[in-house]
């Protein structure tokens, strides 16, 4: 008697354990036309370099770079119309809004995708998202308000800290500005099942033309800083790096 309820304990055991992991599985599958999906932002120096390793350009050795942003959307082309053989070029893009990946990546996020030094990659967000061949992503540079106010990052949108010949430099902006970062690759970035996108910040580009021999540390405080209203009297360089941030941005596919 006691070997049989015994034996009936464990079935029901194991039946439990086994409906608990398919519940799991079940939860964690997307929805019918839906990928699992996370977005990701990261810093590099594009072609002559690689995430996950120092970013040097310019003479400017970044050791921080925190960047805040909101209201992002991604547009993508369905998969039905790209299983269809239409060209990406000829298609309507439609928009992820009201997905929870697009709900997730509207808040404003403060990103740090330099640490000491080193690149690193970000999240932004995560969740379902309607499959397809996704193109451009859309989002805000926002004033940075998720830190304490005694934070130097405080409201500002972008902070890079570095060096210039031996010498601390920062470089920031309050600037509130729509940024459209286009996808690497003429067909975009394929989304299905479990799939992962990444914001690459080029810093290589965010620097093109900016010359950080010239830049100087007006006050003598004994740190360079590049920012508007002509901090320190690096205006030049501000105006150049805030231009180049429009086009310093991709959408690529997560390696």
């Amino acid at each position: 008697m006691i070997k049989n309820f015994v034996n009936a304990a464990m079935i029901a055991f194991s039946a439990g354990i086994i409906l608990s992991s398919c519940s799991e599985n079940e939860d964690q599958m997307p929805s019918e036309g839906n990928s699992n999906a996370r977005l990701f932002a990261t810093a590099s120096e594009g072609s002559s370099g690689s995430s996950n390793s120092r970013v040097i350009v310019n003479g400017f050795s970044s050791t921080e770079f925190t960047v805040a942003t909101a209201d992002m959307e991604l547009r993508y082309a369905a998969k039905a119309d790209i299983q269809a053989g239409i060209n990406l070029g000829n298609i309507t893009l439609k928009t992820n809004v009201n997905s929870s990946l697009q709900t997730s990546a509207a808040q404003t996020k403060s990103l740090t995708i330099i640490a000491n030094g080193d690149s690193r990659a970000a999240l932004v967000a995560e969740g379902e998202t309607p499959e397809g061949n996704y193109a451009e992503a859309e989002f805000k540079l926002k004033k940075n308000t998720t830190v304490a106010s005694s934070d130097p990052k405080f409201n500002k949108s972008m902070w890079i800290k570095g060096q210039v010949n031996n010498t601390e430099a920062i470089v920031w902006s309050e600037t509130e500005k729509t940024i459209r970062a286009m996808a690497e690759a003429s067909s975009g970035v394929e989304v299905e099942g479990q799939s992962e996108m990444v914001l690459d910040f080029d810093m290589t580009k965010l620097f093109a033309g900016v010359d950080f021999s010239l830049a100087v540390d007006g006050n003598g405080d004994g740190k360079i800083e590049i920012g508007p209203n002509g901090v320190d009297g690096n205006t030049l360089l501000y105006s150049r790096i805030m231009s180049n941030v429009d086009g310093a941005v991709t959408l690529k596919k997560r390696n």
